[in-house]
């Protein structure tokens, strides 16, 4: 017990702090809510003036004025709330950017294990819709319970000035509402936790069977998808409705609650009207309905607020999880900076292992030369997509040192180092938009010489002026309007434009057919001219030019040389090299 209690305090505290970064807004809403309240208190008090003075002589002209009045009061209180309306949905788009900003920021800053372990339709439902809640549970109840507050303290003066014994029967039913709605906070929040992250699952799965759409379309796999769907469909709603048949329950007794207390105020109210004894009219008998009815709505919103607010804290733990995830890779507190000219590259015992795995990479020592290509090769799992990633600093390593031209990588601002290299992957990804906007991401100051000459170098020119718009050409999500050929050779376009002084090139050959392959070869030849080069490669046509072959097996080296030195050895590279000589004259046989 004692550890939710602070967390609950603190996601609130935190959240408030996003109002308050617009205080003027914040208080002005507070303050047309208030304003607005206090016109709706004063009606019932004209309403008790009118029907006590139908026994004057007077009776038609204080008719007309309390009438004139009613409306005047009507008409300037919806004059506040259109105000209100206006400040809140103001404040409210403002918090939402806030907080989607803080969030988008920190998921930027995350590394790739972050991303490893969760799903991007999870993270997105985050982002979106949990947002959403936050920000609604908060704001509207900041502001809906303002007014009840205002509204319960107006209406309890009134009420216990005109009849004190009367008000204590207004008032019995607030306790019980009370408990009742303290036990219903408590119970649905974790109820409506469940619910937020099954509609999370549900979006997830949702984001990968859009992105996988070719995939279950070419293996047939509607009716599987539909069933997966169908899972976390029913999931969502088996957790909604349980959360809602306790509002059922809850929604209905504490109507009945406040029944009761209009009911006592039919009896106990009527018997003083009838008493000659006392002073309390049928105005005020008329007035008091009208108050407890005000009296009831107010705290009915705050237990309706219940609701609300035990989605939003649910929703608010989510957000939070997110935005105090440590960042694992980052900036230096004093960074330095790499000088200008050939990178060198040391792995120094360095050994690394991704959470909750064996070690992949097991005291590695590896010197990659400066201009000059080094390749790694290896069986699939053998550490040398993992090489590629301590490098950029996608992650850092468990022990040992990387170092460049001598420096520890984590010295190194981050933002330099990623300026220093160019990085060509296995699946080339694209933002949706022309192949103009996605080159100028290397170098937005290129001209259009720049950009065709990148594009000629990376063999892409000639299919480039054969798309209708030609470089402004709108290549869709991912560039799913090219093929896989054609959008590897953008970005080593793109990194050609860029000119770093380092390159890695992790299997940039190995999803492509064999005249394909030839044509990006081309340009990777013009790519890693004069610059250090990393490559990672299946293949063995892909590296035999470099200046150094370094073979791993399980995170270690056992051999390393040139092309020709590994294959007269007769070693492990050298079976490697046969056996996919072999497949590919199987292949051209047929």
């Amino acid at each position: 017990m004692s550890n939710k209690k602070p967390r609950k305090k603190s996601t609130i505290l935190r959240v408030s702090s996003y109002l308050f970064r617009y205080k003027g807004l914040f208080w002005m809403t507070i303050t047309l809510a208030a304003a607005m309240t206090l016109l709706e208190i004063a009606v019932p008090l004209a309403v008790m003036d009118i029907i006590d003075g139908f026994q004057k002589t007077s009776a038609l002209e204080g008719l007309v004025k309390g009438v004139i009045l009613i409306a005047a009061l009507y008409v300037a209180s919806e004059a506040f709330n259109c105000l209100r309306i206006r400040v809140n949905n103001t404040l409210e788009q403002r918090v939402l950017v806030e907080m989607r900003r803080d969030l988008h920021l920190k998921l930027l800053q995350l590394s790739v294990a972050f991303y490893d372990q969760r799903k991007s339709g999870e993270i997105s439902s985050r982002v979106i819709e949990d947002v959403a809640q936050v920000e609604r549970a908060l704001l509207d109840g900041t502001e809906q319970g303002t007014r009840a507050i205002l509204m319960i303290l107006g209406i309890t003066a009134i009420l216990f000035i005109k009849e004190p014994a009367l008000a204590c029967c207004v008032f019995l039913p607030v306790p019980i509402l009370i408990g009742i709605g303290s036990i219903y906070a408590k119970r649905s929040r974790i109820i409506w936790k469940g619910v937020r992250e099954s509609s999370a699952d549900l979006n997830s799965l949702l984001v990968e069977d859009i992105q996988g759409n070719r995939l279950i379309q070419s293996f047939g796999l509607q009716k599987r998808e539909s069933r997966r769907f169908e899972v976390k469909a029913d999931d969502l709603r088996n957790k909604t409705l349980r959360a809602m048949f306790r509002w059922s329950i809850y929604h209905p007794i504490t109507n009945l609650v406040t029944k009761l207390g209009f009911l006592s105020i039919v009896g106990v109210g009527g018997y003083l009207v009838l008493q000659d004894s006392t002073d309390f009219s049928m105005g005020k008998l008329v007035g008091f309905f009208l108050y407890a009815n005000m009296l009831y709505m107010p705290i009915s919103q705050i237990h309706g607020l219940n609701h609300l607010l035990s989605a939003g804290r649910a929703s608010g733990e989510r957000v939070f999880e997110i935005l105090d995830t440590p960042v694992e890779v980052t900036e230096p507190p004093n960074p330095q900076y790499l000088d200008e000219g050939s990178i060198q590259i040391d792995f120094q015992k360095v050994s690394f292992q991704y959470n909750g795995r064996a070690s992949i990479i097991e005291g590695l020592d590896l010197h990659i030369a400066p201009n000059q290509v080094t390749a790694v090769v290896g069986h699939t799992g053998a550490g040398k997509s993992t090489i590629a990633n301590l490098v950029m600093r996608t992650y850092d390593v468990t022990s040992g040192s990387l170092r460049l031209n001598g420096i520890d990588i984590r010295k190194l601002s981050l933002e330099q180092l990623h300026e220093k290299i160019g990085y060509v992957a296995q699946d080339p990804f694209l933002f949706e938009g022309s192949i103009r906007e996605n080159l100028l991401l290397a170098k937005p100051s290129s001209s259009e010489s720049e950009l065709i000459k990148a594009l000629e170098q990376a063999c892409a020119w000639d299919f480039v002026c054969e798309l209708p718009k030609k470089i402004d050409t709108n290549i869709g999500e991912k560039g799913i309007r090219l093929s896989q050929g054609e959008k590897q050779r953008l970005t080593i376009a793109r990194v050609l434009l860029k000119n770093p002084p380092l390159v890695i090139l992790d299997e940039a050959t190995a999803s492509v057919d064999t005249i394909t392959e030839r044509k990006i070869q081309q340009a990777l030849d013009r790519l890693v001219r004069e610059r250090t080069v990393l490559v990672i490669a299946h293949r063995m046509s892909t590296v035999r030019q470099a200046s150094s072959i370094v073979v791993l097996e399980r995170g270690r080296i056992i051999e390393s040389g040139t092309h020709e030195s590994l294959i007269t050895a007769g070693g492990h590279y050298a079976k490697l090299s046969q056996q996919q000589n072999d497949i590919l004259s199987k292949m051209e046989q047929k």
